[in-house]
């Protein structure tokens, strides 16, 4: 199982995901507070609130959790390709996710906090160019796959 190329790069991906729990997402400037976006919601660094929102951190979640199963799943290697083919699609989901929740948060920011304020995001492109790393190499680990199918079915042909 962990003598595999593609359990590497399934373990690249969980790892690339696990950072996008542990740092902030975007940062918000108004002239009044700055607030720092993280999965778990909206953090006020000026005054200690914070506001939950759980979309980008339930979506986070399941990325992490389906290429940690997939790894599981060496014996039945359609059923891994499928797992990671989702995972990818994930990652893709989460970017629009990602943007989508920005904008909600600035107008909830320029709506709520302080009205009609001038509000300046500043996104962490680590953290943005995590997804692409975990699409990468879900990408990968589906070609390491599909070339272990592909041996498996050259060896059945010689017996």
């Amino acid at each position: 199982m962990l003598q595999r190329v593609q359990t590497v790069y399934m373990l690249a991906s969980v790892v690339a995901i696990l950072m996008m729990l542990l740092f902030p997402l975007a940062t918000f400037q108004t002239p009044e507070a700055t607030l720092k976006l993280t999965a778990v919601g909206l953090e006020n660094l000026t005054d200690g609130t914070s506001v939950m929102g759980w979309s980008i951190f339930g979506i986070i979640v399941v990325m992490l959790l389906v290429p940690l199963i997939a790894i599981f799943l060496f014996k039945k290697r359609w059923v891994q390709f499928r797992f990671l083919l989702f995972a990818a699609i994930l990652n893709l989901l989460y970017f629009g996710l990602y943007f989508y929740e920005c904008h909600n948060y600035t107008v909830m920011i320029q709506n709520g906090l302080v009205v009609n304020a001038e509000v300046q995001v500043l996104y962490n492109y680590l953290m943005l160019a995590m997804p692409a790393l975990g699409i990468f190499c879900n990408v990968m680990a589906m070609r390491g796959v599909l070339h272990d199918i592909m041996l498996l079915k050259s060896l059945e042909r010689l017996r």
